[in-house]
């Protein structure tokens, strides 16, 4: 077993294939987050963890930890957040250091998923997010529509950034800078979506239930709530092509340029050359109320006959 950083917590079953097809290790994954530690922590440092552990590997049943009591290591940080579905304190792990972020993965964390809001203004997310979910629809059909969600986003004078969800959707963020509540903000991105949905009704949907969309794809503004999480940036997906979430330009929004394409054996060389294009999603701010009077000149400009 191996020290993490020569503290008390050490590595467990390191030889344990987490990728069957890959022959992929835990020790592999562990190794993944200590390599790309300083790309991924500036998206964790102070945001809640809702750990998906996946300790048999992704060919095993995940499950879901918030709640982490006991003897924890000293290099953690927790705070509780009172839970109003079940009255009780939830003890959130919070992933500030690298220590924490290998920790994580120890316990079977393949996929890290953090909070869009951060300790302090944790009603106040730093982002809004638009996950589209493809279902059984093509690559090029979500590639209309996400470049539909750009098109609304520009009309609405906002600047809008998109990464690979890590498996087969795509994730369309915008800069908050924890200006807003998550109400105002889940009710901006339903407005969104809602435009997007009229534009493209052949091909998009606000429906939830899978079964009564068919075969459309999923415009989910409901991302935007508290406490609920995502994939982080840089964070790796439980695929068999080992996929990790990867920021993109709007350029790049191609064919050819499937999420399966980005994974953890070129996202490394991938950073060299472009830098972190993310960095933008937790460093800007928008006017919202001037954003809503940009769409509404737009919308209206559009009804002219």
């Amino acid at each position: 077993m191996t020290k993490i950083d020569n503290k008390n917590s050490r590595f467990t079953n390191l030889d344990k294939i987490y990728f069957p097809k890959l022959r992929l290790t835990k020790g592999d994954v562990i190794e993944y987050y200590r390599k790309i530690a300083p790309y991924i922590l500036p998206y964790l440092k102070d945001r809640p963890e809702n750990l998906n552990r996946q300790p048999g590997g992704i060919s095993k049943a995940n499950f879901y930890q918030k709640n982490l009591t006991g003897n924890l290591p000293s290099f953690t940080k927790t705070i509780k957040v009172h839970s109003e579905s079940t009255n009780k304190d939830v003890n959130y792990l919070v992933c500030n250091n690298i220590d924490t972020l290998l920790y994580m993965a120890n316990l079977g964390c393949i996929e890290i998923n953090a909070w869009n809001s951060r300790i302090g203004k944790l009603d106040y997310p730093d982002y809004l997010i638009i996950d589209i979910d493809p279902g059984d629809n093509t690559w090029s059909e979500l590639i209309k529509v996400a470049k539909m969600v750009k098109e609304v986003l520009d009309e609405s004078c906002l600047k809008s950034y998109l990464k690979t969800s890590g498996k087969s959707g795509l994730h369309v963020c915008v800069p908050l800078g924890a200006k807003y509540h998550f109400v105002e903000v889940r009710k901006f991105s339903e407005l969104i979506s809602s435009v997007v949905n009229r534009r493209l009704p052949e091909i998009t949907s606000g429906e939830r239930n899978p079964a009564k969309r068919r075969k459309k794809i999923y415009l989910d503004y409901l991302q935007n709530r508290v406490g609920q999480t995502t994939a982080s940036v840089y964070s790796l997906r439980g695929t068999p092509e080992a996929a990790v979430s990867t920021p993109l330009k709007w350029s790049e929004l191609t064919l050819k340029n499937n999420p399966k394409n980005f994974t953890i054996f070129n996202i490394h060389k991938r950073l060299q050359k472009t830098g972190d294009i993310w960095k933008p999603v937790i460093r800007e701010r928008i006017n919202l109320a001037k954003s809503i009077k940009c769409l509404e000149r737009s919308l209206k400009k559009a009804e002219r006959p």
